[in-house]
């Protein structure tokens, strides 16, 4: 249930409710968690929904984990302890939202506190979002990043593109982006929120694909530079191209590259995203087909898991 709704705008028009919340499609949400994050995710959001004229939504879920009572108020004199939660979640948003009009007075900001699963209220908002935006723990020199329960959650199930910001790292305009490619309808979901994004941001494109273990003629491939080494290449090259090239016809004034390689998917993204000093990295999700959204696929949570800087999966 939805606890507590405001919006914060130059006109001071204030829709509540399910009006708002129709006033508000295609919003940018950022889901807060009171932590220094908040202000890294909070900035990459803003940073996009004044890009596509989009307005944001500030969200935060309280949980409380257990059984409320009035008990502690009625003994005690004092607000029960799902006032002061409640409390405390508004105070999460009203710091955040304060912060925004100070830097981007004409941007409309909504601010939203949900009571229950933060997991569940942020997919339910994703329904008519056009960007969910959420934080990742910080690396910690060679530790792999594991995705937080809530992230993993709302990564996988949620029915909009999602940026997964990184603590502890700057946030830049995303005009190097790095997007893995490898024929499915998802990396074709995956290029065209890359080839978008460049086109708003003046920026470039360079799509990944990775291979391992092709035979030709009977032999497996293993010698870098021989003749079949360069023809399973120029193959997985036009794989690619085959998938970018109608998208990238919409954005001619985006450059678009193809880098091939041989190893692992999610490692070759990761490593090409660092060469290139990369400033958002964009994979597929599996779609919503069948078991929809029950997995992240291991490539794309692979990557979100290790790239250290702001990864986008595209729904």
């Amino acid at each position: 249930m939805a606890e507590d709704v405001a919006r914060t705008t130059a006109t001071g028009d204030r829709p509540t409710g399910v009006e708002q919340r129709r006033h508000l499609s295609g919003v940018v949400v950022v889901g807060l968690d009171g932590s220094a994050a908040d202000e890294a995710v909070t900035d990459w959001a803003v940073a996009e929904a004044e890009r596509a004229g989009r307005p944001v939504r500030l969200m935060h879920a309280v949980e409380p984990g257990y059984q409320l009572t009035p008990w502690d108020a009625v003994l005690g004199e004092m607000p029960s302890l799902s006032e002061r939660l409640r409390a405390g979640g508004r105070a999460v948003v009203a710091a955040a939202a304060e912060r925004v009009a100070g830097s981007h007075p004409s941007l409309t900001v909504d601010q939203c506190v949900e009571w229950g699963s933060p997991a569940a209220a942020l997919v339910g908002l994703s329904q008519h979002a056009s960007w969910l935006v959420l934080g990742a723990p910080q690396r910690h020199g060679l530790e792999r990043v594991l995705l937080g329960s809530v992230a993993l959650a709302a990564t996988s199930h949620a029915h909009c593109p999602v940026a997964v910001v990184p603590a502890g790292r700057p946030v830049r305009v995303p005009r190097r982006v790095v997007v893995g490619v490898d024929g499915s309808t998802g990396s074709a979901r995956a290029a065209r929120l890359a080839l978008a994004t460049a086109a708003r941001t003046g920026g470039t494109v360079t799509c990944v694909v990775a291979w391992s273990v092709e035979v030709i003629d009977g032999v497996v491939v293993t010698e870098p530079g021989s003749e079949h080494w360069a023809e399973v290449e120029a193959r997985y090259a036009r794989l690619v191209r085959d998938v970018v090239d109608p998208i990238a016809a919409d954005h001619p004034d985006v450059p678009v590259d193809v880098v091939v390689r041989h190893g692992s998917a999610s490692r070759t993204v990761v490593e090409v995203a660092a060469e290139r000093d990369a400033d958002l990295v964009v994979v597929g999700s599996r779609g919503r087909g069948g078991f929809a959204g029950l997995l992240l696929g291991s490539v794309s949570r692979g990557v979100v898991e290790r790239a250290g800087t702001v990864v986008a999966v595209a729904h």
